[in-house]
């Protein structure tokens, strides 16, 4: 019994150990030096930035920009500010929402070297959410950046030119970033780029993404950050995701990069709920750890960019962050399979480890698996995987499926200990890691160190058994060898788990069981000190926690004053038909939104979203005296079979967004806003484009068709808030409620009024 204890306490042990790889960093406070990063300081900065939305073009944002420039300027440095108009179709290609285009302001801030030569970019954006205070979504980025600025001001000038770019439109398609890199002539002066981000509001801030032949910035990085947290397994898959930030531009067109960014707290990202109360100042500590160590270190150099020296693989494991050339990969994988290899071949020599009976072994390993990714499935359905429910449960849940994965693969062990032995079993469990660790030294190297180092080392425990034939699975040498194989892997794996639940939560349950699971096959050999009536305790607990983990947060609220339930309305006039009406994109009204909603209806509403056949609530208001938008033709040309239009789009006081939306009837071939050209949909040729911000003066609009017919012009001009003499009987929200932003489009966000209007020219 006791040395089932003992063994039970190093695998919690284990877990412990990879749960909390990263101590979180100690604020320091505005007393610091001035030549050192303080969070207290930066906060400061944060309070101003995210005290309200700030969304792009608007004049929340315009404020936000003047008082950057300001501190900026009082620190020495050269400010200057890009104004362009930014436009990109990458989106609406990948998924088939609008074009988006804005006009923005980027903030161009320089502090000469000593030297002449490249420069170091640091980059963040100043932009939020249409509803969100962005304290996190950059706000983070932004206060890190502003307040390394000046530690930079209190010493010397570096040898190489230090240019802080704080970027607008991030939000709408990384705009102000494609904007500098395509116009500035300062671009082609940069030679590195860090960029810093934020997917969550708290969390160790991790170096996720790098640019291509990154290892020696992996080694500056390694050398002079002091507190490292990065996974080469972030970069592979990064790398193969859709998702985007600001450096995304970079990096597409060549450039050594970095990229920095939290991801705890999730729940609060993009939200009204992301702000500077729910900020946390430990991990804003945490970036500018990074963006200050590796600002001196990079531009003091004599050559800022190291040359290039090839990938390499890294994992913070613990407090000990661990990197090597991913080259050597493929070796270390080759050699951890040899022991094992050594071990198999040696043992069925000996007839010890019959061929049948570990493949058999492996048959249940897979099994295990398997079982467990199908039950955590299944199990995870339900409210938890929506993005906003409290961060504790959320949590809860992650770690629960981890534990149900590990407890399910442990059970299905459990009813096979009866028919196959221990040993067979484990061995078994171990060509699988062979076939993952070699599989992913030659397609994924980043991905490798998961399954080489605990394979190494369960192959180095079985080689210690094979070369001392007296040590069998039950001496104390061969337990601690194979317990610290199953820590190793235990160590590396349920992290990765934890921070993909983080980030994605509960809806990558299978994942997140499997290799709870695979953890568990590392376990094998330390079962035989659970003997045969005590096998089932250690499956009992890890389900009996993981049930626990899963009921408990259904049981409990979801949703809290700190974790409010999103809900949208909208109110949207047809100026064509001169009606009005309350929207919402949710499946039923509640206690809010039933004041508008009382007698909605379900139905498409094409005059808001003609090209989709989604049915939405709506339900009649009263028509309030609202500006459409107007249509001036400058020029309007024909030839025998094309017509040219020169249009000026005139919009609303206040606008914030307007969409122009033009059907595939028009056969439009050629079409420009601002001076940017664009494309229609290739699958369906509608003609649509979101552009933000749009000035005052109103916008330009070029078409050409391959038609000299009527062309059918569709307007949706969005402004901010409800129409107070409609909205003041509602009351403010319960305190467990907030506006819905629906995350694939800026112009459905709650609270809004639309104005729809259509021309035919």
């Amino acid at each position: 019994m006791l040395r089932a204890l003992l063994v039970a306490t190093a695998l919690v042990l284990a877990v412990v150990l990879g749960v909390a790889p990263i101590a979180p960093m100690v604020p320091a406070p505005a007393s610091a030096p001035a030549t050192e990063f303080s969070a207290e300081r930066a906060m400061r900065t944060l309070a101003v930035i995210a005290a309200k939305p700030h969304p792009t073009g608007t004049a929340a944002d315009d404020e936000v920009r003047e008082y950057l420039i300001h501190e900026l300027e009082a620190l020495g440095f050269e400010v200057d500010v890009q104004d362009a108009t930014a436009l990109t179709d990458v989106y609406a290609k990948r998924w088939g929402i609008p074009v988006v285009a804005a006009h923005v302001r980027n903030i161009v801030a320089r502090r000469q070297g000593k030297e002449s030569g490249p420069a170091l970019l640091l980059m963040a954006h100043y932009d939020s959410r249409e509803l969100a205070p962005g304290a996190s979504d950059d706000g983070y980025g932004t206060a890190t950046l502003l307040e390394t600025a000046r530690a930079l001001a209190a010493t010397p000038p570096l040898r190489h030119d230090v240019v802080v770019l704080l970027t607008e439109g991030e939000e709408e398609g990384l705009l102000g970033a494609r904007a500098f890199l395509e116009e500035s002539p300062l671009a082609h002066e940069v030679g590195l780029v860090l960029n810093f981000e934020a997917r969550g509001d708290r969390g160790p801030v991790l170096m996720f993404q790098t640019s291509e032949q990154a290892g020696a910035l992996i080694d500056v990085l390694a050398s002079v950050a002091p507190h490292v947290a990065a996974t080469s397994l972030s970069q592979e898959v990064y790398r193969r995701m859709p998702n985007d930030t600001d450096l995304t531009p970079w990096l597409r067109a060549g450039y050594p990069a970095m990229n920095f960014a939290n991801v705890d707290g999730f729940g609060r990202y993009h939200q009204p709920t992301d702000t500077v109360a729910n900020a946390d100042a430990a991990t804003v500590q945490h970036h500018g750890s990074y963006a200050l160590a590796l600002t001196r270190a990079f531009a003091d150099r004599e050559v800022l960019v190291p040359p290039a020296t090839g990938d390499q693989v890294y994992f913070t494991a613990g407090t000990v962050f661990v990197h090597y050339a991913a080259r050597e990969a493929t070796t270390l994988a080759g050699l951890a399979a040899g022991l094992l290899g050594i071990v198999l071949a040696v043992g069925a020599w000996r007839r010890r480890l019959p061929v049948g009976a570990v493949l058999a072994g492996a048959g249940v390993s897979l099994l295990a698996i398997v079982a467990a990714a199908l039950v955590a499935d299944r199990a995870s359905e339900g409210a938890l995987a929506t993005q906003q429910v409290r961060d504790a449960l959320r949590k809860m849940a992650v770690a629960a499926l981890v534990l149900l994965g590990g407890g399910v693969a442990w059970a299905v062990y459990a009813i096979a200990r009866r028919r196959v032995r221990t040993d067979y079993l484990a061995v078994g469990a171990l060509l699988w890691w062979a076939v993952l660790a070699v599989g992913t030294a030659v397609a994924l190297p980043g991905v490798s160190y998961l399954f080489v180092w605990p394979l190494m080392a369960a192959g180095v425990a079985w080689c210690m058994r094979v070369a001392v034939r007296t040590l069998d699975g039950e001496h104390p040498a061969a337990i601690a060898a194979h317990l610290a194989a199953a820590m190793a892997a235990i160590v590396l794996l349920v992290p990765v788990a934890l921070q993909l639940g983080v980030a994605f939560g509960p809806s990558v349950a299978p994942v997140l069981a499997g290799l709870g699971a695979l953890a568990a096959t590392a376990a094998v050999p330390a079962m035989k000190s659970f003997g045969s009536p005590r096998r089932w305790i250690m499956p009992t607990l890890l389900i009996g926690c993981a049930l626990a983990g899963i009921v408990v947060p259904c049981l409990v609220p979801a949703y809290d004053a700190s974790s409010p339930r999103p809900d949208s309305l909208l109110y949207v006039v047809d100026a064509d038909r001169g009606a009005a009406a309350w929207v919402s994109f949710d499946d039923s009204s509640d206690v809010w939104t039933e004041h508008a909603l009382a007698h909605a209806e379900r139905h498409a509403i094409p005059a808001l979203l003609p090209r989709s056949k989604s049915d939405l609530l709506q339900a009649g208001a009263s028509l309030v005296p609202l500006d459409p938008p107007r249509i001036g033709v400058l020029a309007d040309t024909h030839t025998d079979r094309t017509r040219s239009l020169h249009l000026r789009v005139t919009l609303p006081t206040g606008t914030e967004i307007v969409e122009l939306e033009v059907p595939p009837e028009a056969h439009v071939t050629d079409a420009s806003v601002q001076g940017k050209r664009f494309g229609t949909e290739p699958g369906d040729g509608w003609l649509d484009v979101a552009f933000f911000g749009p000035p005052p003066s109103g916008i330009d609009l070029f078409l050409e068709t391959a038609s000299t017919g009527t062309v059918a012009l569709r307007i949706i001009a969005q402004t901010r808030g409800l129409p107070a003499v409609l909205a003041a009987p509602f009351g403010p929200r319960p305190p467990d409620r907030m506006p819905e932003v629906i995350q694939w489009s800026e112009l459905r966000a709650s609270d809004m009024t639309l104005v729809t209007t259509s021309f035919d020219l």
